[in-house]
């Protein structure tokens, strides 16, 4: 899979949490989310795109782009 399909990563119980951090500070919740998670094998993944998403926070992409990981990532944790 690819680097964006890897970054959504299942956090059991933090779904929400992940979600809220990312409106609120982009890229974080990602990077998190990439620390906590139980598959290991795309956690490398998450880390790198969290970076991106707040790097481009500066010029919206990143924002909207982690807006829609934590929805994926709190989605998935359910």
């Amino acid at each position: 899979m690819g680097l964006i399909e890897d970054s959504n990563v299942k956090v059991k119980g933090m779904g929400l949490i992940i979600l809220i951090v990312n409106i609120l500070f982009p890229g974080i919740g990602t990077i998190l989310a990439g620390i906590m998670t139980e598959e290991k094998e795309k956690s490398s993944s998450a880390i790198i795109v969290g970076v991106l998403q707040f790097v481009l926070a500066s010029c919206c992409i990143g924002w909207i782009w982690a807006i829609y990981s934590g929805i994926k990532i709190m989605q998935i944790s359910e």
